[in-house]
């Protein structure tokens, strides 16, 4: 899943490795064909090892070519001996970790996976039951406590609830008047990019200019590179266009790392998301917005819902409709300067909780 130098999984990388000095000597990443281009992205890198600041050395090669490639990179990592975290893990990791340590199921005291979402439809329990020895053996690491109970109730020994591991920008300004308007990531509709478009319509229809920028850069990428859209995201893109709102910025193309860091500042972050899909799972964009201290207006039921909440750092809306939205927009800007206080306190508060040393340190413990 990591495909290249920017998205939430490069970011994980980055955050474990600026912060795992004195736990860990170094990180291999193994990925897509852009791997090289993510370890250049860590500035001042070289293809065979780069220091990244007071980091370890990151060292990225792309998976091996032609089939079962992601066996054979992990089946190499635990032969050579190595800490090995599989870092977006579906239940499907856990067939080719039972693979991978077939000869050798010590190895499996050395692997880990950091699995986002619970794994709970019927395949996915299939697999865990099928991997025997992974769930007795291998370290499960669980953002929240829904992916930790989906993994303990598929009798997975070794499950450990930590932080997903991230970092706010060294330059991120808290506190910083209303700027604009964002939906921050690749353009989805079970994000809500279907609300944000009636919300356009509607914020036209008033005659409203208050800027609003929406990313709406495809989620899917190609083998060839090439990025897509779905058909349905395709359809509702056209809406939000077609509003012809004059406050609306729409961004094809998916800013680089200074450039999403700096989006936060001033921003207003809508994050109407699908219950069903994101209640136990960490939004990416949620966290990064509210650890660069921008209020949020989120789903109730959600995990992003709950963390707004928690720090009073904006809205969290009981109903996914353009109205509700409008309306929550409405009552953070007239009290702007409460919600961005309360996200300053956030952004505090998480950049503590969410330190990937607990992960670094978790992950230590597991291969000693």
């Amino acid at each position: 899943m990591l495909r290249g130098p920017s998205g939430h999984y490069a970011e994980f990388v980055r955050a474990l490795a600026s912060r795992c000095d004195g736990v860990f000597e170094s990180i291999e990443v193994v990925g897509g064909a852009r791997a090289a281009e993510f370890l250049a992205s860590l500035g001042g890198a070289s293809i065979g090892g780069a220091p990244m600041g007071g980091a370890v050395s990151v060292r990225a090669e792309p998976l091996p070519r032609g089939p079962a490639a992601e066996l054979r990179a992990m089946r190499a990592s635990l032969g050579a001996g190595r800490q090995t975290l599989v870092l977006t893990a579906g239940a499907s990791h856990a067939i080719l970790g039972e693979t991978a340590a077939f000869l050798d199921a010590d190895a499996l005291d050395r692997l880990a996976f950091f699995v986002h979402w619970p794994l709970q439809s019927p395949r996915a329990r299939l697999a865990l039951a099928l991997a025997v020895r992974v769930r007795g053996r291998a370290l499960f690491l669980a953002p929240t406590r829904g992916v930790r109970d989906a993994l303990v109730e598929a009798n997975c020994a070794h499950v450990v609830q930590v932080a997903y591991p991230a970092t706010r920008a060294a330059n991120c300004r808290l506190g910083a008047p209303f700027r604009h308007l964002l939906m921050a990531g690749a353009a989805r509709i079970n994000k809500g990019l279907d609300v944000v478009a009636e919300l356009a319509e509607m914020l036209a229809r008033d005659g409203r200019d208050v800027p609003l920028l929406v990313q709406v850069s495809p989620k899917h990428v190609l083998r060839s590179g090439a990025s897509r859209h779905g058909s349905r995201e395709d359809a509702v893109v056209a809406r939000l266009l077609g509003a012809n709102y004059r406050g609306l910025v729409a961004d094809a193309k998916a800013p680089d790392r200074a450039e999403y860091a700096a989006r936060f500042e001033g921003a207003l972050v809508l994050a109407p998301y699908e219950r069903a899909k994101f209640a136990s799972g960490v939004s990416g964009v949620v966290l990064d917005a509210l650890l660069h201290g921008a209020p949020v207006v989120a789903t109730s039921g959600t995990w992003a819902g709950d963390v707004v909440e928690r720090f009073d750092a904006g809205v969290v809306m009981r109903d996914r409709t353009a109205k509700q939205l409008h309306s929550a927009v409405e009552t953070v800007l007239s009290r702007w300067s409460r919600y961005a206080k309360n996200a300053a306190k956030a952004s505090d508060a998480l950049a503590v909780e969410h330190d990937p040393r607990a992960l670094a340190r978790i992950l230590a413990a597991h291969g000693a």
